[in-house]
C-alpha cells in the first residue's frame, strides 16, 4: 500500500500558497490593484472616430492615465448638461492614475479639489490629438491654454464627475473657419452685384460718349492756353509793379525827408516870429495854431514814411482794416 497523505499537510500547503500569492501581488503590483484612478469627464464636440477605450491620456505628451468610457449621453448621476449648451457633445470619461503621475515626478496635487480648480484657472484643457497618422488612432492630450475660455458643458456640482473643459483640434478650427467663410459667401447677392457693376459700366460708357463731355473737353483745349497766357501776363505785370514799388517808396521817403526839413525850417521861423509878438495879439494866437498843425503834419508824414517802409505792397492793395473796424456805407 502507498503512503497515506495527511489532510493537515494539504491544508498547510494551501494556506501557505495563498499567503505567498498575496505577498507576490502586494510586492509586484505595489498595491495598484487596490487603488482606483481619479475619474474626470471631457465633453468633446467633434467626431470621436479613432478614439478607443484604453487610449492614452497624456499631459504635455507624458502619459498619466487612460480613456475608460466613451458614451453618447452622460447619466444624471455623473453630470447634467447646461441648458445653455445647444450643440451635441459626447462625454469621454478618463482616469488619471496618481501612482503613474508620481512615478513620473508629479506630486498628484492637481487631483485634489483645490489643486484641480487651480489648474482650471491656469488654463487646463483637454484636446484630441492623433496618436498615429497611419492608424488614425486618437488620444486625449491635457495641456495649459491660458488664452482659452473656460467653457463648461456641465452644471457644476450636479454630478459625481469633475469636468475638464475641451478645446477643438487645429483641424476642427480650420473646418469651422472654412464653414463660416462659406456661409458669408452664400449671403452675398452675386446677381445684385453683377447688376450693379453692369449699371456702373453703362454709366461710364454713356458719360464717355456724351456730346456735352466732348464739347467740354474741346472747350478746355481752348481755355487752357488762354489761362496759361493770362497767368504769364499777370506774372509779368506783378514783376513790373514790384520793380516800380521800390523806387516809388524810395521817392516818397526822400520827399518826406525834404518835407520834414522844410517844415522844421518853417517852424523855426514861426517860433522866431512869435518871440517878437505880443502873446495876446491875434497874430500870435494864429501862429500858435499854425505851429500845432505843423507839428501834427510832421508827425503824420513820419508815420506814413515808416508804414510804407514796412508795407510797400499797401500802395497796391491799400491799408488792411480789421473786420470789426470796417463800416458799410
Amino acid at each position: 500500500m502507498g503512503k497515506r497523505i495527511s489532510p493537515t499537510m494539504i491544508g498547510v500547503f494551501v494556506v501557505g500558497s495563498f499567503a505567498l500569492l498575496l505577498t507576490a501581488i502586494v510586492a509586484v503590483g505595489a498595491g495598484n490593484l487596490f487603488s482606483k484612478p481619479k475619474r474626470f469627464v471631457c465633453m468633446f464636440q467633434g467626431n470621436l472616430n479613432g478614439l478607443k477605450v484604453g487610449a492614452p491620456v497624456k499631459f504635455k505628451g507624458v502619459q498619466i492615465g487612460t480613456v475608460e468610457e466613451i458614451k453618447l449621453i452622460l447619466p444624471p448621476s455623473e453630470g447634467e448638461v447646461s441648458p445653455q449648451v445647444k450643440e451635441l457633445r459626447l462625454p469621454v470619461i478618463i482616469g488619471i492614475d496618481r501612482k503613474m503621475m508620481q512615478q513620473r515626478g508629479g506630486s498628484g496635487q492637481a487631483l485634489t479639489k483645490e489643486g484641480f480648480e487651480g489648474m482650471l484657472v491656469r488654463g487646463l484643457r483637454a484636446q484630441l490629438e492623433t496618436e498615429s497618422l497611419l492608424t488614425g488612432l486618437l488620444f486625449v492630450d491635457l495641456d495649459l491654454h491660458p488664452d482659452a475660455p473656460l467653457n463648461l458643458a456641465l452644471i457644476p456640482g450636479r454630478g459625481d464627475l469633475q469636468e475638464i473643459p475641451t478645446i477643438p483640434t487645429d483641424l476642427e478650427r480650420i473646418q469651422k473657419q472654412a464653414t463660416e467663410a462659406l456661409v458669408k459667401i452664400d449671403q452675398i447677392d452675386f446677381n445684385g452685384l453683377v447688376v450693379s457693376i453692369t449699371r456702373a459700366a453703362d454709366s461710364i460708357n454713356n458719360l464717355a460718349s456724351s456730346p456735352d463731355l466732348k464739347a467740354m473737353l474741346a472747350s478746355m483745349k481752348e481755355t487752357v492756353p488762354n489761362l496759361n497766357q493770362t497767368i504769364t501776363s499777370m506774372r509779368a505785370a506783378l514783376g513790373e509793379v514790384k520793380e516800380k514799388i521800390g523806387p516809388l517808396v524810395a521817392s516818397i521817403q526822400s520827399s518826406s525827408v525834404e518835407a520834414n526839413e522844410t517844415m522844421k525850417d518853417t517852424r523855426d521861423t514861426l517860433v522866431a516870429l512869435q518871440a517878437v509878438l505880443e502873446p495876446s495879439s491875434p497874430l500870435s494866437v494864429h501862429l500858435n495854431e499854425a505851429l500845432n498843425e505843423l507839428a501834427d503834419t510832421t508827425r503824420l508824414v513820419g508815420e506814413l514814411t515808416d508804414y510804407l517802409q514796412r508795407n510797400p505792397g499797401s500802395l497796391l492793395r491799400g491799408k488792411y482794416v480789421p473786420e470789426k473796424d470796417r463800416t458799410t456805407k
